[in-house]
C-alpha cells in the first residue's frame, strides 16, 4: 500500500513529472543490448572485431568526459567510443553508432504495463504531466513514450541530454516547472532515485513520489511512496485533497 507522509498544508498541485529509467520503464537487458549493438555496428561499418566485454569497459571510461550534473549527449559519446577504439570519428560512422545505442535503449528497456494508463488518469485529473530524465538521448525517450501512446498526454518532455543539466541538479527541476507554467511549490517529482530523484527534487522546492519497485534504498526525504507506478494515481488524488 502507498505511504503518505503527513505534512502541513502546501500548495495547491497543478503539474506531476516523472522519471523514466526504473519508474516508467524498466531493464530488460540494455547492457547486453548496447554491447551486441555496438560491437555488430564496428564490424559492418569499420571491419573492426571488438567483444562484448571490451565495449562495455570503454564505453564506461567515457564517463570521464562527463562532469557531475552534467550530461554526456550519446552522440558525443560514441564518437569518444571511436577515437578509443582507434576509429577516427567520422560522421557516418559516429551516425551509425548512435543508431545502435537508440536500438539498444528501445530493445533493452520496457514501458512498465500501468504506464499509459497513469499519464492518462494524471492528465484526466485536471493536471500537466510531463517526464523528467537522466538520460543521454532525447530522441529515445520521444520514440519510447510515442510508441507506448504516451506522448499526447505529455506538455513537456525534459530530458538532460537537452538541457546539459542531470537530476539532482537543481536548475533542471526549475526547468521543467518554467516549461510546465508552475512553481516548484505546485509540482510534484516521482521517481525511483534517492539523491537524483528524491533529494533534487526536494531541495528545488517540488513535492517528491519514490518509486520502491526497483530503487537501490528508500529515502526517507520523499512525501510519500509506492512499490510501483500503478499505485500514483491514488496518492496524488490523496495529495490534492489535503
Amino acid at each position: 500500500m502507498p505511504a503518505l507522509r503527513p505534512q502541513a498544508v502546501a500548495a495547491r498541485l497543478k503539474a506531476v513529472f516523472l522519471d523514466v529509467g526504473n519508474t516508467l520503464v524498466r531493464d530488460v537487458g540494455f547492457t547486453r543490448k548496447l554491447a551486441e549493438k555496438i560491437s555488430t555496428a564496428l564490424h559492418i561499418v569499420a571491419g573492426l572485431r571488438v567483444d562484448q566485454e571490451s565495449v562495455l569497459e570503454a564505453w564506461a571510461e567515457l564517463n570521464e568526459w562527463a562532469e557531475d550534473d552534467v550530461e554526456l549527449w550519446d552522440f558525443a559519446r560514441v564518437m569518444l567510443l571511436a577515437r578509443k577504439l582507434g576509429l577516427t570519428p567520422s560522421v557516418k560512422l559516429a551516425e551509425l553508432l548512435y543508431a545502435a545505442v537508440l536500438e539498444a535503449y528501445l530493445e533493452g528497456f520496457e514501458v512498465e504495463p500501468a504506464a499509459p494508463k497513469v499519464v492518462q488518469e494524471l492528465k484526466e485529473m485536471g493536471l500537466r504531466v510531463g517526464l523528467l530524465t537522466n538520460v543521454g538521448s532525447y530522441d529515445v525517450v520521444k520514440l519510447r513514450v510515442q510508441k507506448a501512446g504516451m506522448l499526447d498526454h505529455l506538455e513537456v518532455v525534459v530530458a538532460s541530454q537537452a538541457f546539459s543539466w542531470r537530476k539532482p541538479s537543481r536548475r533542471i527541476f526549475e526547468v521543467a516547472c518554467f516549461l510546465a507554467g508552475v512553481e516548484p511549490k505546485e509540482a510534484l517529482h516521482v521517481g525511483d532515485d534517492p539523491q537524483a530523484d528524491i533529494a533534487g527534487a526536494k531541495a528545488a522546492g517540488l513535492r517528491a513520489v519514490q518509486v520502491l519497485k526497483y530503487a537501490p534504498e528508500k529515502s526517507p526525504l520523499a512525501d510519500a511512496w509506492i512499490y510501483s507506478i500503478e499505485e500514483l494515481p491514488g496518492v496524488v488524488r490523496e495529495i490534492m485533497s489535503s
